[in-house]
């Protein structure tokens, strides 16, 4: 079975509470219909069992009397049972989409996502205040994961244990992360060196964050780094990938005008997938793509679209430097290879500190975007940062800057930070759930299709029976028939369909469930989505001059 998404926002500009109070009634009153035609849906069908059970005593009893030539055509009732079950089926029809129009009221407008969002804090510190005072109750939490790993890799299945893993607990992930951290800073063993660590990447810094994940990541980094750098070397090598100019545009499939297209090419740049294809890419670097923009009144935007973490031996993007753009110090985060890499290709690139700037990642990718954002703001002009995936909770991003934040329920990193996102009128965080779903990945099924094959068996039916009245239910029937809704683009009740990935599915970190999640936040068409699209369009303009391939590789 195909998965699907379902999404929930928070964050941006609060309705007001007459607004809200108006919708709550609103989806109320709706709600009350939808019960209402259930009860006359379950009238209709008792009305018609009723009927068929009088017309079978009816022609009991008179066949006794006419020797059995007593039979359907001898009644004609001007109610019978498949008119009652058509009845039946319009009322439940109309049922359900009352009851969809009432919960899309109330997900569209976030009505409750504020009470959710305080319920999942509540929880996060519960959990968070009970790890680190019996740090004891983590071993369970750690010890599953280690478990739930080996097991993908004896049994090489993928990271499917892993992703079951991560889905059953997923509630308590990030609540056990900040409390171990915090158990970590307040032991005197380990806190005392910690935080004389952390001190030192923190001094010159005036920018660091009080969070015990950033200030672990802080002092972590310190040997992470240097071991790194003695892996692979600390000479970063930025190179524009020169390509013939009639190839320019082909390197990305989508123009990037919107936060979608945007999501579309960030995730061909990730798997690869361009229209430029090796030998003309160094397979061992990491690779990000920048955009420039001409707006309508001669100034130029930028996009700059950055990848996740890749793994590879001699990348600015490997393991170990997520730990540095994670970090409490802004001289950490700014030392990091992969940030290093970014601002490097931006320099190149031409990007002036006047020219309005916007930022797209996914994991690591994200993670560096909020970092620039937060570090660069005096170099340059980020108007606003996408992410996928990334945990930049602690991230002192301005309030200048737009922020539209894509998380996977069940997804580990994000909750790595140990913080949920602030919510502030100009950053929404799209909360999407992957089910898997009973509809075919090619199904464009209406939701009156299914009462449509019932109307038409049951009319055929009738016909057979009332022969007399042929003529005018085939009139009838043909009429009906007539209103097709094959062309209707359709509103994806059932969540937005995940494409590229298996039917056993795949860890929810991967970036197509991101753009799933984004879509089916796009198309309940709250006030948020709409003015986080609309600064991300307005922020580029109409007008795509040119797309670049960018490089970084690390030597000694």
């Amino acid at each position: 079975m195909p998965w699907r998404v379902k999404s929930t926002i928070t964050g941006g500009k609060t309705i007001s509470v007459a607004d809200a109070s108006e919708y709550k009634t609103k989806s109320a009153r709706l709600q009350e219909l939808s019960n209402d035609f259930h009860s006359l849906s379950t009238s209709w069908m008792q009305t018609a069992m009723q009927i068929e059970s009088q017309k079978s005593s009816i022609f009991s009893e008179n066949n006794k009397n006419f020797n059995g030539y007593f039979n359907d055509d001898s009644l004609q009732p001007i109610l019978d049972p498949a008119e009652c079950r058509i009845k039946s089926s319009q009322c439940e029809s109309l049922s359900n989409k009352l009851d969809e129009l009432s919960s899309l009221i109330i997900r569209a407008n976030n009505l409750y996502a504020n009470a959710e969002y305080k319920n999942r804090e509540n929880l996060d510190n519960l959990v968070s205040i009970g790890t680190s005072i019996f740090p004891v109750t983590a071993i369970p939490f750690f010890a599953s994961v280690g478990f739930s790993i080996l097991l993908d890799m004896t049994q090489k299945s993928g990271m499917k244990n892993f992703s079951k893993w991560s889905h059953e607990t997923a509630s308590i992930q990030q609540g056990f992360i900040r409390g171990f951290s915090k158990h970590i800073l307040i032991n005197p063993v380990t806190g005392i060196p910690v935080h004389f660590i952390s001190s030192i990447q923190e001094r010159n810094s005036n920018k660091h964050s009080n969070n015990p994940v950033s200030k672990l990541t802080s002092a972590l980094s310190l040997f992470s780094a240097k071991i790194n750098d003695a892996k692979q070397g600390n000479n970063l090598k930025v190179t524009k990938i020169r390509l013939p100019h009639r190839e320019y545009s082909k390197i990305l499939h989508y123009r990037g005008s919107n936060i979608s297209q945007a999501l579309g090419n960030l995730t061909d740049l990730s798997n690869g997938n361009l229209g430029v294809k090796p030998p003309k890419i160094n397979a061992d670097a990491a690779t990000i793509a920048i955009q420039r923009f001409k707006k309508k009144d001669g100034s130029i935007s930028w996009l700059v679209t950055i990848p996740g973490t890749d793994g590879k031996p001699k990348s600015p993007f490997g393991w170990p430097q997520n730990a540095e753009v994670m970090s409490s110090s802004k001289n950490v985060r700014q030392n990091a290879d992969s940030t290093r890499m970014v601002i490097e290709a931006m320099r190149k690139s031409g990007i002036k500190a006047k020219d309005s700037v916007i930022l797209i990642g996914h994991s690591q990718g994200g993670i560096v975007a909020a970092s620039i954002a937060s570090d660069y703001s005096k170099q340059y002009n980020i108007k606003h940062v996408v992410t996928a995936g990334s945990p930049i909770a602690n991230h002192p991003i301005p309030n200048k800057t737009w922020v539209t934040s894509i998380e996977m329920e069940d997804e580990l990193v994000p909750t790595l930070d140990g913080a949920s996102n602030p919510n502030r009128n100009n950053w929404v965080t799209i909360h999407g759930t992957a089910k898997k779903s009973a509809i075919a990945h090619n199904a464009t099924i209406a939701p009156e299709t299914a009462h449509n094959a019932i109307y038409n068996s049951l009319v055929a039916n009738r016909i057979k029976s009332q022969n007399k009245n042929k003529e005018n239910n085939k009139k009838n029937n043909k009429q009906y028939r007539t209103k097709s809704y094959k062309n209707e683009k359709l509103f994806e009740k059932d969540g937005i369909l995940v494409k590229n990935v298996p039917e056993e599915g795949t860890l929810t970190h991967d970036l197509n469930y991101h753009k799933a999640a984004y879509e089916d936040a796009h198309q309940l068409g709250s006030k948020e989505i709409r003015m986080q699209e609309e600064h991300f369009r307005k922020t580029l303009g109409d007008e795509l001059e040119e797309t670049t391939l960018w490089q970084g590789i690390m030597s000694n």
